[in-house]
């Protein structure tokens, strides 16, 4: 997979931070770790990792999606070290605005007015969701907010433009951290809110058909049962009635959906930024590009509308969960529980 997806990103950043040594191939990542690296996340000297099932295997590459072992000994390693990190937009041609501008979507009728050019600041912040029921769905989102504007949206890492890491200081932005947190937080709610509302009815669903079944099957063995020993069989019955209270109990446990979410990592991105007046189909609009996301954000003008471009990995309406919903990087990794324990239901 030759896209750099946030998942991708958040990896080779963490495993950088922690001291390894990174190249990339178009479908692999080679990875040379030195002996603290190695001794924290159980790894060898050197070795590939891999974000597109066909590709693994590939010199011995092991695949790195949601879920994966050794991902989770990644983000157990990034959460301790408190994964927060400060980056600048690499040098780029002064005339970006134009070719951002255009690629944006928005249906510019004449030559934009520009008002102002500055350096911005925008934060980042990675979140990995897990829906768990009978099944577990984890993804990886990243989302941005300017602290020019206060503007949020999701991150696509394969439209963000090369960083390095910020050797300058950069504007204070801790007063700002925990407002653009919230609105994060907030963004990730609403982009999650339709697929946790169908994995909800999916579960509650899956736990009406089993408790209909465990209260047949039970109900079947106590009218047995009392139909071959009516006057002896109290004792027995009473044994199987707390087996069934116990197998209602564990549906309950196994099919109960839960959604957490977890911030994974901050980062500050200074970029430079434009703010300009743009002439459109339906009336003049102000619209903030930066340099590193180019997502364009009308700011004012309440008639201008915004191309509809759902991110990559954001379900469409009506698509049923799991169907599509995420790419594989991002996307749920799901398994059944019941399955990988190897139990039988009565």
């Amino acid at each position: 997979m030759s896209e750099p997806t946030p998942l991708k990103a958040f990896v080779r950043d963490a495993l950088v931070d922690l001291g390894a040594e990174i190249s990339e191939a178009e479908s692999l990542l080679w990875v040379r770790a030195p002996e603290s690296v190695q001794r924290r996340l159980e790894v060898g000297a050197e070795f590939a990792l891999a974000f597109d099932p066909s590709h693994v295997g590939e010199f011995g590459a092991e695949l790195l999606a949601p879920g994966s072992y050794f991902l989770e000994r990644l983000f157990a390693c990034a959460m301790r070290r408190g994964r927060w990190d400060a980056v600048r937009v690499e040098t780029i041609d002064p005339s970006w605005m134009a070719p951002a501008l255009a690629a944006s979507g928005l249906a510019v009728t004449a030559a934009p007015e520009v008002v102002e050019v500055t350096e911005d600041v925008v934060l980042v912040f990675a979140f990995r969701t897990t829906l768990a029921s009978d099944e577990k769905r984890e993804a990886f989102h990243e989302f941005a907010v300017s602290t020019a504007d206060d503007s949020v949206w999701a991150v696509d890492g394969a439209d963000a433009a090369a960083v390095v890491p910020a050797l300058l200081p950069l504007p204070d932005v801790r007063p700002k951290l925990g407002p653009a947190y919230r609105r994060a937080s907030q963004a990730l709610t609403d982009r999650m809110r339709d697929e946790v509302e169908r994995f909800r009815a999916k579960s509650l669903g899956l736990l009406e058909e089993e408790v209909r079944r465990i209260f047949g099957y039970f109900d079947r063995t106590i009218s047995e049962i009392r139909d071959a020993d009516a006057d002896g069989s109290a004792d027995l019955v009473r044994a199987v009635m707390a087996e069934r209270d116990r197998r209602l109990a564990e549906a309950l446990e196994r099919f109960e959906p839960r959604a957490t979410a977890v911030l994974c990592s901050i980062r500050a991105v200074l970029t430079p930024s434009v703010r300009m007046r743009v002439p459109l189909a339906d009336g003049e609009a102000e619209v903030r590009l930066d340099a590193w996301s180019r997502q364009p954000r009308v700011t004012r003008a309440g008639s201008a509308r915004l191309p509809e471009r759902p991110p990559s990995d954001t379900p469409r309406p009506g698509t049923p969960a799991g169907a599509g919903g995420e790419r594989a990087p991002r996307g749920p990794k799901a398994r059944s529980r019941a399955a990988s324990e190897g139990r039988r239901r009565p």
